[in-house]
């Protein structure tokens, strides 16, 4: 292993980044690289800021020089390091192809990280470290012949460019952690035992966030009907979008919208039963179900409508589990495209969006920009035919609708 300098034999055309953080257990946003690994599967170098086993590297990392840069869990390593448009996400990419993506980590670890060791990045040796980065550099060379896809880079980008705000509270800035390396794709978003994505509605829970900016606003944007929209989009039948989508079916059901939604959720989510089939909307979701299920079982597996990540056949799947992880991955893939339109084209302004939940984004407004922003915002979430709702409130919980 080479140490603090990237030498000319390392290759310029694909590479392995493995950072190392000096605290375990902080938000990336609140600790600091303390060292990086690099690899091209053969030449292994180190570059040491702050471990305390080695001298420090002296200059400044220049990674624009390789034309691809896999990162292990680069939405952390964009917190250090964001500057290049060549890096991708080594898990992200081996996710979409349906591989392998795991890795233990060490045992040392958990050690530290139960002890409470402040900076235990910076304490433990360098080359403890440094066992780690071979099961990564085993899963990089496994994906030497695949190009980076899209996926790799728009999720951890668009996910970092929500979480880096932090969330806002009546006691200071908090910060979410998404996590998109699920079985769907849909992110979980947990950090310091709160769940982000399942804030609770009964409770005061919500009433501590509040806006950053002095007489600033909260704004949530709620896709309406999302779901059915998605499936109306995937078998040709446009919803209006002048009427709720639950609305609409529920005059086909000719039950009022209340009593349509469990009516709904039931069809969508455990299969359309017979009684419900002579209506057109559900007469194709079944004949979807169905022609999606053949071509798993025949195929040993399938790709999501947008980014084409590959679903692997597996033994507790069935049918309208496979409709659903579909649906959710559908879900997912065109609002992290939504998110990566926002940070686009909204870069102008001071507000900024503080947390995603699956089929709505909460937005942190500046009094200033209370006329323009969400107007701005409501016309890209809408992109396609998928009217939001929107509410408006001095926090999180006493929200009403404009």
């Amino acid at each position: 292993m080479i140490f603090n300098e990237i030498p000319r034999t390392l290759s310029s055309d694909r590479v392995l980044v493995y950072p190392i953080y000096s605290s375990l257990s902080k938000h990336p946003a609140q600790t600091e690289l303390s060292s990086l690994f690099i690899s091209d599967g053969e030449v292994d170098v180190c570059i040491n800021f702050r471990n305390l086993d080695i001298d420090k590297f002296e200059g400044e990392l220049d990674l624009n020089k390789f034309n691809e840069v896999f990162v292990v869990d680069l939405k952390s390593f964009l917190y250090h390091y964001n500057t290049p448009k060549n890096l991708y996400d080594l898990q992200a990419q081996l996710f979409h192809l349906g591989m392998d993506w795991e890795v233990n980590e060490l045992g040392i670890y958990p050690i530290f990280r139960r002890r409470g060791v402040p900076k235990s990045g910076d304490l433990i040796p360098i080359l403890k470290h440094y066992e780690g980065f071979d099961a990564w550099k085993k899963l990089f060379n496994s994906i030497r012949n695949n190009p980076p896809h899209k996926f790799s880079t728009l999720y951890p980008h668009s996910l970092y460019n929500i979480e880096k705000w932090g969330i806002n509270t009546k006691s200071g800035i908090e910060y979410t952690k998404y996590n998109f390396l699920t079985s769907t794709s849909r992110p979980s978003n947990a950090f310091n035992g709160i769940n982000y994505a399942a804030l609770k509605k009964g409770d005061d829970t919500r009433s501590r966030f509040v806006s950053r900016f002095d007489n600033g606003k909260l704004f949530s944007f709620d896709y309406d009907g999302y779901h059915i929209r998605l499936i109306a989009g995937l078998i040709g039948e446009p919803i209006p979008t002048d009427i709720s989508a639950h609305n609409w079916l529920g005059q086909q059901y000719g039950v009022p919208m209340e009593q349509a939604k469990p009516i709904t959720f039931r069809q969508l989510y455990g299969g359309v039963q017979d009684e419900y089939k002579h209506i057109p909307f559900y007469s194709s979701v079944s004949a979807m179900i169905d022609r999606l299920w053949d071509e798993f079982s025949f195929n040993f597996g399938i790709k999501t409508p947008i980014f084409k990540r590959i679903i692997r056949k597996s033994d507790e799947m069935n049918k309208n589990k496979l409709f659903n992880y579909l649906l959710q991955s559908l879900e997912t893939e065109r609002n992290i495209l939504i998110i990566d339109k926002l940070s686009k084209q909204l870069g102008e302004y001071k507000s900024v969006p503080v947390l995603y939940t699956y089929d709505s984004i909460l937005f942190d407004v500046l009094d200033d920009e209370i006329d323009t922003f969400p107007k701005k915002v409501k016309e890209i979430m809408e992109f396609g035919g998928y009217p939001v709702k929107v509410e408006v409130g001095d926090d999180y919980k006493n929200m009403f609708s404009i």
